[in-house]
């Protein structure tokens, strides 16, 4: 299983996962910075690690050099037996499912199961467990090999109350694990049916776009992509998010505002081909009638999508976020830091 360490040492960047056949490592000195001035985890343990946590598959065929051996769909539900193990003060665990960079609904093994696209686990100061995904691939024809991604999610169940908390500083954040999927069947129509997408888009708009210097310089560097130029755009995978035209690393006050317009842009590598979601409380927001977008890069060329939320859909708070997962190998796997969208009472 592959081990994530949480530690006070790179607290103040928000961490952006590599998943590239075994290349595990987090690329912190590139990654974007996160506002943590109430970071949920400050002081708890202030001489060490936070803790860690590894989860990966559990029993699973290997080759003859010990790599994992693609996994073999055969129709109807499909079980993926899987562990993970932690230490520390993480308090929960959660798990988002991919398949050919696209959210799967999954249900865990046990009585009473119910299709959720995140499923939370409860941990202690030590703590291991087994558990079994199990879901109706809802893409995937036969001969196909897919990309079958896990992304686990530190204390999903955290959300900031604006009181004695404003921002999820540690919690929230994530790294994956890659698999592979052989399909022996094509997928049924209706897999995944049973998952709760969220309507909360309207007017979105998909495009791909020549990169300009401006935008290098205004909204990547802005994002905390410092150092990139157009000679050096091909050498990683860049992503922004901006509300309203600006950046924002822990709230937004919906109070008020009829609206909220969001733009996600990714750039980089050409070929690397990616499923873009959107999320709301842990459940993906529909919207072109799927609930990700499949785009592939392009040298010089970025992809841009740009929706507004109709905040009259939205009472309470929420939580928001942006993945993009890739779909390929060699190709690197992320997500945004939460924001929480809340009304005042």
């Amino acid at each position: 299983m592959r081990k994530r360490f949480l530690s006070l040492a790179v607290i103040f960047v928000l961490p952006f996962a590599v998943a590239a056949c075994g290349n595990y490592n987090i690329a912190d000195e590139n990654a974007p910075p996160q506002n943590v001035e109430e970071d949920p985890f400050a002081g708890v343990q202030e001489d060490g690690d936070l803790g860690f946590l590894s989860h990966g598959e559990a029993s699973p065929a290997r080759a003859d050099d010990q790599s994992v051996l693609p996994y073999e769909y055969h129709g109807g539900e499909f079980v993926l037996d899987y562990q993970f193990s932690s230490e520390g003060k993480l308090d929960s665990i959660g798990f988002l499912l991919f398949l050919d960079g696209k959210p799967q609904a999954y249900k865990v093994n046990g009585a009473g199961a119910e299709y959720e696209y995140l499923h939370c686990f409860r941990t202690s100061e030590k703590h291991e467990e087994k558990f079994s995904f199990v879901f109706t691939p809802d893409t995937g024809r036969k001969d196909d090999t897919l990309n079958m991604t896990v992304v686990s999610v530190t204390r999903p169940d955290f959300q900031p109350d604006m009181k004695e908390t404003s921002s999820y500083g540690w919690y929230h954040q994530s790294f994956e694990r890659v698999l592979k999927l052989h399909f022996n069947e094509d997928a049924p129509e209706n897999g995944s049916i049973n998952g709760e997408s969220i309507t909360a888009f309207r007017d979105v708009s998909i495009s791909e776009e020549k990169i300009t210097s401006s935008f290098i310089e205004n909204e990547l560097v802005r994002a905390g992509w410092n150092g990139v130029t157009m000679d050096t755009l091909d050498n990683s995978v860049y992503w922004t998010l901006i509300y309203d035209g600006e950046m924002v690393y822990d709230n937004i006050n919906l109070t008020g505002k009829d609206t909220l317009t969001v733009r996600y842009t990714l750039c980089g590598t050409p070929g690397a081909r990616y499923g873009i979601s959107f999320f709301l409380n842990h459940k993906p927001i529909s919207f072109e009638g799927a609930v990700s977008c499949d785009v592939t890069l392009s040298k010089g060329n970025v992809w841009i999508i740009e929706a507004t939320i109709d905040t009259a859909k939205l009472d309470g708070f929420h939580t928001f976020y942006a993945t993009a997962v890739a779909a390929d190998e060699n190709s690197v796997t992320s997500k945004t830091g939460s924001i929480l969208l809340y009304k005042e009472d």
